[in-house]
């Protein structure tokens, strides 16, 4: 069994505050800023960095892990607290002088979180095509939480397409008389090109693709096999 060690780097030099990135036991990439003075540690931020993706400035970084409450606490608590209220389990903590400390906090999500290979996220198009793309998109995936989701796509006007059905199609939802919208999904509108339904479905279904393939030559429905992602 590996066993993880929480690798703390340094922020702008002050021998202070350090930050991180790490994946849970959940899927969700979090990152997590620390105020350390001594023995006493402080969280001086934390969110998850695989929502709000396509979003600039505040909204980039508005999406806290709820569980997280304990907020300042013992340097020797920190394994405990991440463990138990963000789902992470770390056997040791290592401070680091990072040669990136002045990077700002999106540079250094940026090349923290690049992803190291392509993933592809497979949609199936029909009708005429609107930016390159078909007026009518159609997928099954698992997110990275390894939930199975449904998406149909369609472009609106002005650029700009709608999100005409979205549902998870775990088990327990498949013979559901209601269909049920994943909480993490808050847009109907969203900019038609490929980077716009990256944006979408990255930052609120919670997905890590890189490329949009679409071919017309499947057939997607709630019942067929996912076609991509955490397979």
């Amino acid at each position: 069994m590996v066993r993880s060690i929480l690798k703390l780097e340094s922020v702008g030099g002050s021998g202070k505050k350090y930050r991180t990135v790490f994946k849970n036991q959940h899927g969700r990439i979090i990152f997590l800023e620390l105020l350390i003075e001594g023995e006493s540690c402080q969280v001086a931020d934390c969110f998850y960095t695989d929502r709000n993706r396509g979003k600039e400035g505040a909204a980039r970084f508005s999406a806290k892990p709820k569980l997280l409450k304990t907020l300042k606490f013992d340097f020797n608590d920190l394994i405990t607290v991440i463990s138990n209220e963000l789902d992470k389990r770390f056997y040791g903590v290592e401070l680091v002088h990072s040669a990136d400390d002045k990077l700002p906090t999106e540079e250094y999500l940026e090349l923290k979180t690049a992803p190291s290979k392509m993933k592809l996220l497979i949609m199936a198009g029909g009708g005429q095509c609107v930016n390159g793309i078909p007026v009518l998109l159609r997928t099954k995936l698992k997110s990275n939480l390894h939930r199975s989701v449904y998406i149909e796509l369609s472009y609106y006007k002005d650029g700009l397409g709608v999100v005409n059905e979205c549902c998870y199609c775990d088990r327990q939802y498949r013979h559901r008389e209601t269909k049920v919208t994943p909480p993490t999904l808050v847009s109907c509108f969203f900019p038609y090109t490929r980077q716009g339904i990256l944006n979408l479905i990255n930052s609120e279904i919670c997905c890590d693709f890189t490329h949009i393939i679409v071919t017309s030559d499947i057939d997607v429905s709630p019942d067929t096999d996912a076609l991509c992602g955490a397979l």
